[in-house]
């Protein structure tokens, strides 16, 4: 196997990630409709929404969002949306500053 079919396997392989992740974002807002258009809102499109939910996290104790959800528990993740107020911030430079 040489580089160029390496690069094209690769390729091949992260093109059917990217869609099991939004089929999976898909499922998602079937079952839980509010929950995926409130991390769609907080979120700003919903690529970055569907692989949020995909990503391991710390604050699941390494697990994505959807093995907490595959666990029962879905406040947990409500409690981690991006932007909500008991979630991540959205980025560092949006969190709250101290008034002194």
């Amino acid at each position: 196997m040489n580089f160029g079919e390496v690069a094209r396997e690769i390729a091949r392989i992260n093109s059917q990630r990217d869609q099991i992740v939004l089929d999976a974002f898909s499922t998602l807002e079937c079952r839980h409709a509010t929950l995926a258009q409130t991390l769609l809102d907080n979120v700003g499109n919903r690529q970055r929404a569907a692989y949020w939910m995909c990503t391991h996290q710390k604050a699941f104790e390494g697990r994505t969002a959807y093995d907490v959800l595959a666990d029962g528990d879905e406040d947990q993740v409500w409690e981690r949306i991006p932007g909500s107020p008991e979630g991540e911030p959205m980025n560092r430079f949006e969190r709250p500053r101290m008034a002194y």
